[in-house]
């Protein structure tokens, strides 16, 4: 299996890997009010694979579409199943410096075998929306505010 990918365009050839995320600078908010005041229109200039920027006072913060954060967030437990990994790998190579027979090695090539178990990035499908079926609707219609006196709620005066 291949793991680049080539693009060739007239300026150049880009080789993309399947690990790599090419997250590219999306739209920069200077304060929170800045990006309260725009509204909904805040995020219709970002689009995938686009990190958006929000500075506020007490931190920055970045903005990304949820297909990108599970990418993210798959590379990340990739690379630490590789070095925990590469761990165990350095240890059974110890242990066959000190021990050269036939078990030792078969321990260092099973071990050696385990990183390249995995090919694909672990990721997840992320939040699906929140629904409530027509029977759960049905039943906590009937029964919410039963014991609440609507009257005795204060209203302001206008």
């Amino acid at each position: 299996m291949a793991l680049t990918r080539e693009f060739t365009s007239e300026a150049s050839t880009v080789r993309h890997s399947p690990w790599s995320l090419d997250l590219v600078p999306g739209p920069q908010w200077t304060s929170f009010e800045q990006f309260r005041k725009a509204g909904p229109t805040a995020l219709e200039y970002m689009s995938t694979h686009s990190v958006g920027t929000l500075r506020c006072k007490s931190a920055t913060f970045r903005i990304l579409f949820d297909s990108d954060f599970q990418r993210l967030l798959g590379l990340a437990t990739e690379v630490s199943r590789l070095k925990q990994g590469i761990t165990i790998v350095m240890k059974a190579a110890k242990v066959v410096a000190k021990h050269n027979d036939a078990e030792s090695i078969e321990l260092l090539i099973q071990t050696a075998s385990m990183l390249n178990q995995s090919n694909l990035l672990p990721e997840r499908d992320g939040h699906g929306e929140f629904h409530i079926s027509r029977e759960e609707s049905a039943e906590f219609s009937e029964s919410a505010g039963d014991d609440i006196e609507t009257m005795a709620i204060p209203r302001p005066s206008l």
